[in-house]
């Protein structure tokens, strides 16, 4: 496999093999991230899945919103959301209440135990960053966010 991806990078445009190469390397690059937030969780005795910690992340900076928003803004269905939000209202991360515009809907709200999270949740990120940085060129780095961000417009739907 090896081989052929060599091969594959010398050609003027990407083939199968190395875009198959690629994508698995992001996914293991993501399964790390992953990984690592789990073990410093635990670490500092953090009640937290990194999908959990997703969801805070968004409600931090966008308190008050309905299920539907949340799953768009992680990438998930409601479905599982559902379940996960009832993990998190059990652990008093966060409420549900009732929309005063629409009764059918319920917004999500932080408690004060899932907001005091932020600082502690924010600073073991950043220790994240700083540690998959290292040795890190920041033109390599920008180099590659140049060929996700192809990929992605390369992969999104036509506009009609």
């Amino acid at each position: 496999m090896l081989c052929n991806f060599v091969l594959s990078i010398t050609s003027p445009v990407a083939t199968s093999e190395s875009l198959a190469a690629f994508t698995e390397a992001i996914m293991l690059t993501g399964t790390a991230f992953r990984c690592y937030l789990r073990q410093r969780f635990k670490e500092c005795r953090l009640d937290l899945t990194t999908e959990m910690m997703q969801v805070l992340h968004y409600l931090w900076r966008h308190d008050h919103v309905n299920q539907q928003e949340i799953a768009n803004a992680v990438g998930r269905d409601k479905a599982s959301l559902t379940a996960m939000l009832d993990n998190m209202v059990r652990r008093e991360l966060v409420t549900r209440c009732e929309d005063s515009q629409d009764r059918r809907n319920k917004r999500i709200v932080l408690t004060t135990k899932g907001r005091a999270l932020e600082q502690e949740v924010t600073l073991l990120v950043q220790e994240m960053y700083e540690k998959a940085g290292q040795h890190l060129p920041p033109q390599q780095l920008k180099a590659s966010l140049a060929v996700l961000d192809q990929i992605t417009q390369n992969l999104a739907p036509a506009k009609k």
